[in-house]
């Protein structure tokens, strides 16, 4: 009698989450497939930022791609607020260097019309722009190739296969790619 009760509940069970109840991507039960990343942080991520005042998630996580990269290296998104009860003429606030806020001033317009263009309809209709210091943008110095010791290259060579005459295209990158790795382990030997 209690495996009869246990099988009720677990009909029961999947009967809600394959019914009527709406699951998010987040708490979707993945039924043996790989979930997308992208879905399940973007299901995460627009509960964070509507908490603070953005109901369009995307105009933050994506505000590079829809005013372009040099309006995005000098503002960043803070607030949509629409009015109460509609989705129409939002107010879109935007934090700006000081010294580039009269030029994002200028283009407001501009900058209303892409975002509009993006979300596909016309939600923002002003632009207030907030002077104030922006998030430091983390920028990674590029790695330089150093000359291999004999050993290094040597290993390399035996690694790749030393063939007379020219490298295939996906052997001369996995000879790049060893350079670089076994260039930084003699750096850091050093």
């Amino acid at each position: 009698m209690a495996a009869k009760k246990s099988s009720t509940s677990v009909k029961s069970a999947r009967a809600k989450t394959s019914g009527n109840a709406k699951s998010t991507p987040a708490t979707a039960p993945r039924r043996g497939r790989v979930a997308k990343l992208s879905r399940t942080a973007s299901a995460l991520v627009s509960k964070a930022v509507r908490a603070k005042g953005f109901a369009e998630a995307e105009v933050v996580t994506r505000w590079g791609r829809i005013v372009g990269p040099d309006l995005a290296r000098s503002t960043v998104p803070v607030r949509l607020v629409f009015p109460r009860g509609e989705r129409r003429g939002a107010t879109l606030h935007v934090r700006a260097e000081s010294a580039f806020a009269p030029i994002l001033q200028q283009r407001s317009g501009v900058v209303i019309e892409l975002v509009n263009r993006y979300l596909g309809y016309a939600a923002v209709n002003r632009l207030e722009v907030r002077h104030g210091p922006l998030p430091i943008a983390k920028t990674t110095a590029p790695m330089e190739k150093q000359p291999l010791d004999a050993k290094h290259k040597q290993q390399l060579d035996e690694l790749i296969g030393d063939h007379e005459g020219e490298l295939s295209p996906l052997r001369e990158a996995v000879k790049s790619l060893g350079e670089f790795v076994l260039s930084d382990k003699t750096n850091q030997k050093q």
